[in-house]
């Protein structure tokens, strides 16, 4: 992701200004205990280094419950709102304080940061976790999984070994894997419910977390891995069964060209160029009913690769020469059998150039990789390919995936569909999942939205409702429900749009002209994979800041403390 800062002149002058009054009274205004709430782990320290405070977007897949995730345009990271598991500090401060500033040794710059939660859930509040990615290769956690061998907290699950519930509330280094030996430098990072992540320099691809589900672990399922170990093994086919030879489904080893998570699945595209996935009803082969339930290996995603097989028919073929097309292709024995000639020959063929290299950070894949995002939300698939085609489609009959579709009701939501606008299909730079909503960014500088919008998450307007902040908590499909890409409002049709960010129930677009914009819910959580809820009052914490309000008492600006707000202007004259 990009961490620079969109502050401008105007905004940049007062923050010097109440930064020079801030550090003249630094022992009174920012001490610990004092209103401002800023301790060493908190601006009160960063002002002395740097004027960068949090007028930027969250970091991109962060969906940890009630909390969110920033990074300065110094490397800086930083937490809002809820932080029962901990703010890296080892200190629990309450939702509604201050962000906190997440201590890492001197000159530590973070790139990127991710955090998750067991269900996505305010009732799942102590499985909080969090991992960043520094500029050096290194990778960060703090927090606790779900369940766990070492106990139902999972203190031991984040990749440091077996450390206690306050050790886990401190931020520290990844840096030993399962076999031994040192986690070498990391490209990427990735999360999924309860499991953690990373791709290295090499295309290898490492896990650790959870075993009960959503864990690439060849041993099979209900196998936790207190530290990283490697994920190369396949298998041709969704398997309950392990990878690792048994089962006689092992198509052997993969280097890794990028890692995408999600809700209760992940997946990685291979450097031969085909699409793999895993976890929780990650994907509905043809034919069946219910995905896959807890698929433990990367297996070969048939829906996905016929979407690149489709697109990219100069890249994909048999060995014979022929090509994926579904116009010709009449039944599905056809087409099944031209997929596995495909994937077969693709298979001998080994690494496809074009996927050869090893994605870095940031939303989108720039390498030329067929695959530009990938996206896992509750129960659904999102494939952006590089042409701009955004396909969406559910892997379970169950209605999770309904949200995450943008498409008109009447199409098959099993099988993958370009989002379009009245039938037009529309060419997407980038798109951004979040707990009950997606919003997707066109190469023209327009953001659409579509989802769950109780809290008016969704477009930025309320539906069915006079204002955001009315009573919904249970969203109803008649109302409340936008089916198909729809403008998010608020935004000036001249401020083009630049870079898209969404969390749970919330959404940010940042503007060409530095302007940032946010809408949803600021005080509300995500629950149930899908639904956007207000939480406890002891989980409330804000997410959303209106920078332009910077003073002594608020050098990040005020919060948003509505349960809910249309589309405002945060930051930028």
């Amino acid at each position: 992701m990009s961490t620079s800062s969109i502050a401008g002149p105007p905004r940049t002058a007062r923050l010097v200004a109440c930064l020079g009054a801030a550090l003249l009274a630094l022992t009174a205004a920012c001490v610990p205990g004092t209103s401002a709430g800023f301790t060493d782990s908190t601006f009160g320290q960063a002002a002395l280094t740097t004027a960068a405070g949090l007028d930027s977007p969250p970091t991109d897949y962060d969906q940890s419950a009630a909390s969110s995730l920033f990074i300065s345009a110094r490397g800086e990271l930083y937490i809002t709102g809820f932080r029962g598991n901990g703010d890296g500090n080892g200190q629990r401060p309450a939702g509604t304080a201050a962000p906190s500033r997440v201590s890492f040794p001197e000159g530590t710059v973070i790139v990127d940061a991710a955090g998750s939660t067991n269900d996505f859930s305010t009732v799942y509040d102590w499985t909080n976790s969090y991992m960043a990615l520094d500029s050096r290769g290194q990778v960060w956690t703090w927090g606790a999984v779900y369940g766990g061998a070492l106990g139902r907290h999972g203190y031991g699950l984040i990749g440091r070994g077996g450390i206690s519930a306050e050790q886990s509330r401190t931020v520290g280094r990844v840096t030993t894997t399962a076999d031994g030996t040192p986690l070498p430098h990391i490209r990427s990072i990735a999360r999924s419910e309860n499991q953690f992540l990373a791709l290295d320099g090499s295309g290898q691809l490492w896990a650790w977390g959870y075993g009960g589900e959503n864990l690439p672990r060849p041993a099979g399922p209900g196998v936790d891995a207190a530290l990283p170990f490697r994920v190369d093994l396949t298998t041709w086919a969704p398997s309950l069964t392990r990878c690792d030879g048994g089962g006689g489904n092992n198509l052997g080893r993969v280097l890794w060209h990028s890692v995408w998570g999600g809700n209760n699945a992940a997946g990685a595209v291979g450097q031969n160029g085909l699409i793999y996935s895993w976890g929780f009803d990650n994907m509905q082969p043809p034919g069946s009913g219910n995905g896959i339930t807890s698929t433990t290996c990367p297996s070969i995603n048939e829906r996905a690769n016929r979407v690149l097989f489709q697109e990219y028919p100069e890249l994909y073929r048999t060995v014979d020469g022929l090509v994926y097309d579904e116009s010709l292709l009449r039944s599905e024995t056809e087409r099944h059998a031209r997929f596995s000639a495909i994937v077969n020959a693709r298979l001998q063929a080994g690494v496809l150039e074009q996927c050869s290299s090893v994605k870095g950070v940031g939303k989108t894949d720039e390498s030329g990789c067929p695959v530009r995002q990938l996206a896992f939300p509750a129960r659904a698939t999102l494939l952006l390919t590089q042409n701009g085609k955004l396909q969406t489609w559910k892997a379970s009959t169950l209605n999770y995936g309904d949200p995450f579709l943008g498409r008109s009701p009447g199409s098959n939501p099993h099988w993958p569909t370009t989002v379009s606008v009245a039938g037009t299909p529309l060419t997407i730079r980038s798109f951004s999942p979040g707990i009950s909503s997606v919003q997707a960014l066109t190469t023209e500088g327009r953001v659409l939205g579509w989802g769950w919008n109780n809290y008016c998450q969704a477009i930025g307007r309320p539906t069915g409702k006079p204002d955001c902040n009315a009573a919904r908590n249970t969203p109803t499909a008649a109302t409340d429900l936008v089916s198909s890409a729809t403008p998010v409002a608020g935004i000036p049709v001249e401020d083009k749009v630049t870079r898209i960010s969404t969390t749970q129930c919330a959404a940010w677009a940042t503007t060409e002209s530095g302007r940032l914009y946010a809408w949803g819910a600021g005080t509300v959580a995500g629950t149930d994979f899908r639904t956007c809820k207000e939480p406890a009052s002891a989980q409330k914490g804000y997410k959303i800041y209106d920078y332009d309000s910077v003073d002594q008492a608020n050098p990040f600006g005020r919060p948003v403390t509505g349960r809910a707000t249309e589309t405002r202007k945060v930051a930028g004259e």
